[in-house]
């Protein structure tokens, strides 16, 4: 096995600060919310869906969409919605899932 070379190096009480320390306006819990229901590849792929369409889109279209059953899509939409990244609209017996404007923006703006 080999060892890693150590170089030389200026102490650490000579080192300087990093260039960038903690945003004090950061909101990391909320963005530990919205990373963890992003951590599953369909929710991507539904966000990305919604965030292209100008309407609200049908559940029913999202399950044709995907080719996932009624209730693994629920669970999904419901884990965005649940961070904020969804809204819902009922319409008789179908729901409409449409991305809420401000946590696109949040999202935008956190990872610009």
């Amino acid at each position: 096995m080999t060892s890693t070379p150590t170089l030389p190096g200026p102490a650490a009480s000579a080192c300087c600060a990093p260039p960038a320390g903690p945003a004090p306006d950061l909101d990391a819990e909320r963005i530990a919310v919205v990373a963890k229901a992003l951590a599953e590849p369909l929710r991507v792929r539904i966000l990305d869906t919604l965030r292209r369409n100008p309407e609200p889109v049908c559940q029913c279209e999202l399950i044709a969409l995907f080719d996932v059953k009624q209730s693994l899509l629920s669970h999904h939409l419901r884990k965005l919605a649940d961070a904020g990244l969804v809204d819902i609209e009922r319409r008789h017996k179908w729901a409409y899932y449409s991305i809420h404007p401000a946590a696109f923006q949040e999202l935008h703006a956190w990872l610009s």
